[in-house]
């Protein structure tokens, strides 16, 4: 009610508690409804005082009744109104979450039990208009699960504006750079906003905060004389602050504090600044932020140049990890079932720079399965090199097979591109070179070629190679997965005790030994074999069935039809060709597959290899299979209702669905064309 009896003011609120610490009602200076009750006051129900009407544009004026009551005691943004407004700061909530001395007839009731003797009060005097559900975000202690009340309360702070002034600059000026850049917004958006830091914490367990207090006679703290700041205590007789630090006080003192420092000692002059700093982006303001500001201000420089962003890890569902939802991933189980490298290789390559990771532990699979593709890699040749003998490179890179050429080729231009992604710090992109280099080119292409026929023997300079190859990408490899790499760097061949995989040189790219031109005849060579083998697979061949095949190359370039004439041999270990034949711009075969790689074509005769009539039989039956799902789809993606209703992403797959069947429709009536 207004004190002039004029009328009353309606505020809506999900804490009728707090009202006995309200010390004002606030309004939107434009609110028309009550541009003149701005400046009057009102009787605070249930209490004996009074309280101002003022105005303030934090208010909405089409929330609620428009007129929101003041609580600075036990709300943060009713305290920075408060404090705009100059207005007292009422406490009436213990620590205990009764209320106090201050709350009227109600104190000694515990908070809840007051909300309700409150709304009775009102309703009973009159004053309650209605009562309404509403959704409220309520924050709760995720360790006691209690409803955590905002107070008032004496603390000790660090004034942070002077600190955060120079650590925005360090960032500004380039001294210290993000990765990915699109973080520095989020570090200056909290250094631009910062606010004062509550150091002090009630805690049993922490650093105390060294602060000592002068006692009277009767041992209480005697306010009237000024604290002291020592380590130790200063005067007999004083005793010291019950509170403890923040835990990140002592966590921003990290990278010189952990090197003896304040001591100038030599670990500091090494050590100190670093270089990198890997974290999560949850700390970046709590922890990297407060680093590089106590950095600056206790030494003088900034504590690393470079900051690291990495994703977070949740769970296949995309979130966050808690021992409520019973959704956690114990790391030392996976490496149990699946290893320490298959675990790191995993968590690696998923992490693309600063994004989350959905992680389902499945997804482990791919790292044990190229952990086992590495140790049986090894034993292609391995099995062939005799023990304690040393292997080592006698050919010339010009005298050197072109798979070899090409393979060499291959790791060194993917070393070069490895290390523009380890200075970048894209270390996933990095990996997945080093796997792609590893099982597509190294194992898939390179091995089975010089790969012996069974019983044969694989000739002493190709073992050489081999190793030599090997033993260059278990460097590459060894950051991302050390044991296994370590383990056969040892196999490999004798070493000192000091030639471990981890302390050996990184590679680097050898510029004498690429070829591009070699490489770019493989490249050919490898599309035309996975051809053939596509048309197999079409044509329901086996694999291992041995075919025939016809290339018909660009008449312009002769070079390459040399060179596929004189390669002939990847094609019948690959392929299982008899019989390839190497021919200028020649027309398709009757009754033959066909297949372009870029300006050439392939032509696979198909006619004795597989039952004509029975093969045009499926592909019909197929073709009218997937004509009627395509008449589906259509029916579906015509019928407005569905379109206009459905959610966006649900229509977008199935125009993707309608898209994928045209194709395969396509794909089935050119191998039915290619039948006669």
């Amino acid at each position: 009610p207004l004190v002039s009896g004029d009328g009353y003011i309606t505020i809506a609120t999900t804490r009728p508690e707090t009202m006995l610490g309200d010390t004002a009602i606030a309004v939107h200076p434009d609110d028309k409804r009550y541009t003149d009750l701005v400046g009057q006051s009102v009787r605070l129900p249930l209490t004996d005082r009074e309280i101002p009407v003022i105005a303030d544009e934090y208010v909405k004026q089409d929330f609620g009744a428009g007129a929101l009551k003041i609580t600075p005691g036990h709300d943060r943004n009713d305290f920075e109104i408060g404090q705009k407004h100059g207005l007292p700061v009422l406490n009436i909530i213990d620590v205990d979450g009764s209320i106090n001395e201050s709350g009227f007839a109600y104190a000694g009731m515990d908070r809840f039990d007051a909300r309700k003797k409150i709304v009775e009060d009102l309703e009973a005097q009159g004053l309650l208009e209605k009562i309404e559900p509403y959704v409220s975000m309520v924050p709760i202690s995720s360790r006691s699960k209690a409803t955590i009340e905002p107070l008032i309360s004496r603390q000790w702070f660090v004034k942070m504006k002077p600190l955060a002034e120079p650590a925005i600059e360090a960032v500004r000026s380039g001294a210290i750079k993000f990765h990915p850049k699109r973080w520095e917004n989020e570090y200056f958006r909290w250094l631009e906003n910062i606010r004062d830091w509550t150091i002090s914490r009630q805690l049993w367990w922490g650093h105390r905060i060294p602060v000592w207090y002068y006692t009277d006679s009767e041992g209480e703290i005697d306010e009237s004389r000024e604290f002291v700041v020592s380590v130790d205590q200063p005067e007999k007789g004083m005793v010291q602050d019950e509170d403890v630090l923040d835990t990140w006080f002592s966590s921003w003192l990290w990278p010189f504090a952990t090197l003896g420092w304040p001591e100038d000692n030599e670990d500091v002059k090494y050590f100190y600044p670093g270089s990198v700093l890997v974290s999560g982006y949850d700390i970046l303001f709590f922890w990297i932020a407060r680093m590089i500001m106590a950095g600056l201000h206790f030494m003088g420089e900034v504590p690393f140049t470079d900051i690291f962003i990495t994703g977070m890890i949740k769970d296949k569902l995309g979130r966050w990890m808690q021992k409520s939802l019973g959704n956690g991933i114990d790391p030392l189980d996976m490496i149990d079932q699946y290893g320490a490298d298959a675990v790191r290789f995993c968590l690696t390559i998923l992490c693309a720079q600063g994004q989350d990771i959905k992680l389902d532990p499945s997804k482990f699979e791919m790292g044990r399965n190229f952990a086992n593709k590495i140790w049986n890699a090894f034993n292609v040749f391995g099995q062939f090199m005799e023990e304690g003998k040393e292997y080592r490179r006698q050919r010339r890179f010009e005298d050197l097979d072109l798979a070899e050429k090409w393979m060499l080729t291959r790791l060194n231009q993917t070393i070069s591109e490895i290390d523009e992604d380890v200075r970048k710090y894209r270390l996933n992109e990095a990996l997945t070179k080093i796997y792609t280099l590893f099982w597509g080119d190294y194992c898939d292409w390179y091995l089975e070629l010089i790969k012996p026929k069974q019983g044969g023997k694989m000739e002493e300079d190709q073992i050489a190679l081999a190793a030599d190859l090997f033993g260059r990408l278990l460097q590459l490899l060894h950051p991302f997965m050390p044991f296994i790499t370590e383990e056969l760097w040892w196999k490999l061949q004798h070493r000192e005790e000091t030639e471990s995989c981890m302390t050996s040189q990184w590679p680097t790219s050898i510029e004498e030994e690429i070829s591009v031109d070699d490489a770019r005849v493989f490249s050919v060579i490898q599309e035309m074999i996975s051809a053939i083998r596509n048309i197999k697979s079409q044509y329901n061949v086996p694999p291992g069935n041995e075919i025939a095949a016809t290339l018909s190359i660009d008449k312009s370039d002769k070079a390459l039809a040399t060179a596929l004439a004189a390669h002939g041999d990847y094609f019948a270990k690959l392929a299982k060709t008899t019989r390839l034949s190497v021919e200028s711009e020649v027309t398709r075969p009757d009754a033959s597959a066909s297949a372009v790689v870029g300006k050439n074509q392939v032509f696979v005769p198909l006619s004795g290899m597989i039952d004509l009539e029975v093969e045009r039989t499926r592909l019909r039956k197929e073709i009218d299979q997937k004509e009627k799902y395509r008449t589906g789809l259509e029916r579906k993606l015509q019928n407005e209702l569905f379109v206009s209703r459905a959610p966006a992403d649900v229509v977008e797959k199935e125009k993707l669905k309608m898209k994928d069947t045209a194709d395969e429709l396509e794909r089935l009536h050119a191998s039915l064309s290619e039948l006669g």
